[in-house]
Parts: structure tokens; sequence; C-alpha cells
């Protein structure tokens, strides 16, 4: 009988600490941009460190609609390619949300979840994605390696915020500042 008790306890106790749908997909949506934007400021200061222009990484996710035109289109194939790196980021967030993390996950274990995941997006994009979605990115990041895995990792440490914004977009974060604060200062 006791242990019936305790497992209906410790059950109670663990629906109480599960993260919200919501939450995790508000949270991979932040995450997933966060990360989409560490990867593109990443390409970005590596392209113009290297001379190759900082909007040229732009103008590679622009190629994936609109071909080697989006080299010489300007900003519209620019903005095309954002948009897409971000929207991806978003979704892959979403997905990392959802399958991966809890917002009682370690900040190192996040780390750690996200980097590899970064890496393994790295090698599924450099190998198999981007040679035959967008041959005019890939023949660009074939100049540019170090800085194509360095910007999948960055990204990998902006889906590791995923267990933060768990926490920030729950209300028992708020609920357990209240709580503090009561007994710190009691009425």
């Amino acid at each position: 009988m006791a242990t019936q008790a305790d497992a209906a306890e410790m059950e109670a106790s663990r629906s109480m600490y599960r993260t919200p749908v919501g939450a995790r997909i508000v949270a991979g949506i932040a995450a997933g941009a966060l990360g989409g934007i560490l990867m593109i400021g990443c390409m970005m200061i590596y392209a113009s460190v290297t001379d190759a222009g900082a909007t040229m990484p732009l103008k590679a996710l622009g190629a994936a609609v609109y071909g080697v035109e989006a080299l010489v289109a300007g900003p519209t194939a620019m903005a095309v390619g954002v948009a897409m790196q971000i929207g991806l980021s978003i979704v892959i967030g979403i997905l990392f949300a959802m399958m991966l993390m809890s917002r009682e996950t370690s900040t190192v274990g996040a780390l750690f979840a996200g980097v590899v995941v970064g890496i393994a997006l790295w090698a599924a994009m450099d190998l198999f994605v981007m040679p035959q979605a967008n041959p005019t990115m890939a023949a660009r990041i074939a100049l540019m390696p170090l800085g194509y895995f360095a910007a999948h990792v960055a990204f990998g440490v902006g889906l590791a915020m995923t267990p933060t914004f768990m926490r920030t977009f729950t209300k028992e974060r708020h609920e357990r500042v209240r709580v503090s604060t009561q007994q710190i200062l009691p009425i």
C-alpha cells in the first residue's frame, strides 16, 4: 500500500515539473532564432576576415532560390537567404526543444547536446544536403570550411539556450521567485 502511495506521489511531483508544450515551442523558436543569428553572424565575420565579402554568405543562402544570379542580385536575394536560414533554424530549434530538452536539463548537458546537434547538422548539410539543394552555396562553402564548421558550433550554442528559455517562459519561475520573496520578507 505504501509503495502505491509513494508511486502516486512521485508521479504527481514529476507531472508538476513537466514543461508545457507551449513553453517548449516558444523556447524552441527563441533558441532556433538565436542559433540562426549566431550562425549568420559567424559566417559573415569569417567571410569578411577572409576577404570574401561580408555579404557573400547571405547571397549564397539566397542562391537556393535565385541560383547563381543571387551572387549579383542584391538585397532581395540576401533577404530571402536570411529568411530561409532563420526559418529553418526555428524549425530545428522547435524539434530540439520538443525531443531533447527539458527545463531541468543542466547547462553543461544542454551545451553538449546543442553542439553535438550542430556538428551533426554540419556533417549532413556539407555531405548530403548542400551539394544537391544549393550547389552555388556548396561551392562557396568549400572555400571556407573552418568558418562553416564554426558557424554550426555557434548554432549549437544557440540551441543550448533552450532550457533557459523554457524556464523563462514558464510560470514556475515566477511562482518560485514570489515564494522565496515572501519567505525573506514576511508580511
